[in-house]
């Protein structure tokens, strides 16, 4: 029996050794055979740069979050009917220019002086020197309480005050003659009084002259009524004038005009309808276990998505957007944007400052005979700016871009070595001496000097590998497609994993770190991102989007700081993060995430079409702040982030609607004359934990 366990064996032995002689010892994503797995190091060796220390780390779970309701509607919470008050036509649909709107129309260097001259309206009975120039009333436009808004036809009431002022000046004229007769008959009365008390004159005399002043006296009154009901018929006229001018009753838009210049309309009959933005109702859903914790007339937190469009854009590539970096050149950054057409694009963004002046016309190419898929930019020594690119063929090029007036037709180094897949990121050292790129498995640290490859990382990783990023720590984080992240000691012998950070979801491929090294992005879910302390696991806050709809994509990552490591600890950290299907698509979301805690959303970046975002890096030019988007289009957005600490606005709860035995609706109402929120736009009702 022991000697046939033991044939068993030695034949298990062989035809193990056989199989193991048969098959590649590591196979790569989808079973492609790969290089073998080196031995990891045990000592990488010195660090790459001296390490900066770690920011205080803060304690990982934060008692008392609050509260939130998240997805909740924004609505207009005022509507006024614009009616005609008085029977008429239509005469103009148009309101009075502001000064700064007629300097700013005059000034508008793409108008014509004819364009200028069509859009200024006058009224047909202005007679005044000069006259009061009117602009077309449209819809969407916004309006004032009490700013006219249209004018009726006002020619009959016209003709009364011009009546009126002319009757008046007739009585007025009539009075001062009789004025006069009445200062005559009264003299002429006196003197013939003592005359008759003297005896010397007739009684008769005496009454022919009392009824003469008499006379007198009752033109004086006859002429102060002409005057006074004059004055009446003149103010009643101005009230009907007022009346013939149809005023906005609230601070608001125009949402809809009813009725056109010409149309007869009757007293009461709609024109134009406003919709009132000085205030708004916030309607949202709680969870009905959560119903104790809120009350009426209890104070909250509203957190808006403010959408904006983007304010420069090209459209240069003709396939997507695979990557896109911003350099940090002196004289103000440049954008470089790469793509599957295998051009690598150059421009000037007209948001910087000192490019203010800059047209965006055909960027300039750095031509690859293949796809690009990765992009970096490094400041390297005696302020060379260098581009690094990775194409589908696994080489590295690096492009002296240093004289943006002559940028270069080839690239500076081609790199010798090369992955065997296309290069899918490229990270630089915080001192800009080394780079590091990511092909499938493999990651390659490389000196920048001289563009030599100096060591591969150990194969750790058993999928792709599609983030990477160093950390003033002399660190390397990775992310990839098994769900990990590891962080790794880099050296000039060789790396060596520290720490890994499983159970990632998966959804967001490029995963971010802060310039101090004290955070990356983790996507525990795909609503939910957390930022943990890279250095021992430990969560320390989160971004969260509600509901189903509210799925992380893509990327999120963060803006440099400008001082790096030795940027203040405490200072939120702005990090942008792409949405995917659903309501989020072809969105960026830009947040504000404090050392520890909960972060706010502080914009909503919405591409044009809402095309799908495939890459983003914010500007690393202290005072030139930009957001650089690319899309599945091709073209490249750029916003500008908040320039300031997000604002607290606070809203009150009015109603609470307890109907449903799942759900409670809140509805809170805030002031909006700051926010100037959108209808139906979606805001966050914050409930503070010490509610």
């Amino acid at each position: 029996m022991r000697s046939r366990v033991l044939a068993f064996s030695l034949l298990s032995a062989a035809l193990g050794g056989l199989l193991i002689g048969c098959s590649p010892k590591n196979t790569g994503p989808g079973g492609k055979a790969g290089p073998a797995d080196p031995p990891a190091p045990v000592d990488p060796g010195s660090p790459l740069w001296v390490p900066a220390p770690l920011p205080p780390s803060v304690a990982g779970v934060v008692r008392g979050e609050p509260l939130v309701i998240p997805n909740c509607v924004v609505q207009y919470d005022e509507r006024q009917i614009v009616s005609a008050e008085v029977d008429g036509t239509i005469e103009l649909l148009a309101t009075p220019y502001t000064p700064g709107e007629l300097k700013a129309l005059m000034d508008d260097p793409k108008l014509t002086e004819q364009q200028k001259r069509d859009r200024i309206l006058y009224h047909p009975r202005d007679t005044g020197n000069p006259k009061k120039p009117l602009k077309r009333i449209r819809e969407s436009m916004p309006v004032e309480a009490r700013q006219i808004v249209a004018f009726m036809d006002d020619q009959l009431v016209s003709a009364r005050m011009e009546g009126s002022q002319k009757i008046k000046e007739s009585a007025l004229s009539a009075k001062a003659n009789a004025a006069e007769g009445v200062g005559a008959a009264d003299d002429k009365h006196k003197m013939t009084k003592r005359t008759v008390g003297i005896g010397g004159g007739a009684p008769k005399e005496l009454l022919d002259d009392l009824i003469t002043l008499t006379r007198f006296r009752e033109n004086l009154d006859q002429a102060m009524q002409t005057i006074a009901k004059a004055e009446a018929d003149y103010k009643e006229a101005v009230v009907l004038m007022g009346r013939h001018q149809i005023r906005s009753g609230v601070n608001g838009t125009i949402r809809t005009i009813a009725k056109r210049p010409g149309e007869y309309v009757k007293a009461g009959d709609k024109i134009m309808e406003i919709e009132g933005t000085d205030k708004v109702r916030i309607e949202g859903q709680l969870d009905v276990q959560y119903i104790r914790s809120v009350r009426i007339g209890m104070d909250v937190i509203v957190e808006p998505a403010l959408p904006s469009a983007p304010e420069a854009s090209h459209s240069g590539h003709r396939q997507a957007v695979t990557g896109v970096t911003v350099t940090a050149h002196p004289d103000g950054p440049l954008v470089v944007s790469v793509g599957a057409d295998g051009a690598a694009l150059v421009w000037d963004p007209p948001l910087a400052s000192k490019n203010a002046n800059t047209t965006v016309s055909v960027p300039h190419n750095l031509p690859h005979p293949v796809g690009v898929k990765s992009v970096a930019t490094a400041a390297a020594a005696a302020r060379t700016v260098l581009v690094i690119t990775g194409g589908d063929d696994g080489k590295v090029r690096v492009w002296d871009v240093t004289n943006r007036k002559q940028l270069p037709a080839a690239p500076k180094v081609v790199a010798e070595d090369a992955h065997t897949s296309p290069v899918q990121a490229i990270t630089v050292s915080p001192d800009g001496k080394y780079f590091a790129t990511a092909a499938g498995r493999d990651v390659f640290v490389w000196d920048l000097t001289t563009v030599k490859k100096m060591y591969a990382l150990p194969l750790e990783h058993r999928d792709s590998v599609t983030a990477i990023n160093f950390t003033p720590q002399c660190t390397l984080v990775t992310a990839s497609k098994d769900n990990t992240l590891k962080v790794w000691k880099v050296g000039d012998k060789g790396a060596a994993v520290a720490r890994t950070l499983d159970h990632r979801a998966g959804a967001v491929d490029v995963l971010g770190v802060s310039s101090d090294g004290a955070r990356v992005l983790f996507d525990q879910d795909k609503g939910r991102l957390d930022l943990v302390d890279p250095s021992n696991g430990q969560t320390v806050g989160q971004i969260q989007n509600m509901g189903s709809a509210g799925a992380f994509s893509t990327l999120a990552v963060f803006e440099p700081s400008a001082d790096g490591a030795k940027g203040d600890p405490n200072r939120p950290h702005l990090l942008a993060t792409a949405g995917g299907d659903g309501d989020l698509k072809g969105t960026v979301q830009v947040w504000q995430a404090p050392r520890s805690g909960r972060g706010s959303e502080v914009g909503r970046l919405i591409t044009p079409g809402r095309v799908p975002v495939t890459t983003a890096a914010f500007s690393p030019v202290r005072g030139e702040r930009f957001l650089a988007v690319g899309t599945s289009s091709g073209a490249v957005h750029l916003w500008k982030p908040p320039s300031e600490a997000r604002k607290t606005h606070t809203g009150r709860i009015v109603n609470i609607d307890a109907t449903d035995a799942r759900y409670v609706t809140v509805r809170v109402e805030l002031d909006n004359r700051e926010l100037q929120l959108i209808d139906h736009s979606i805001a966050n009702v914050i409930i503070p934990s010490d509610k």
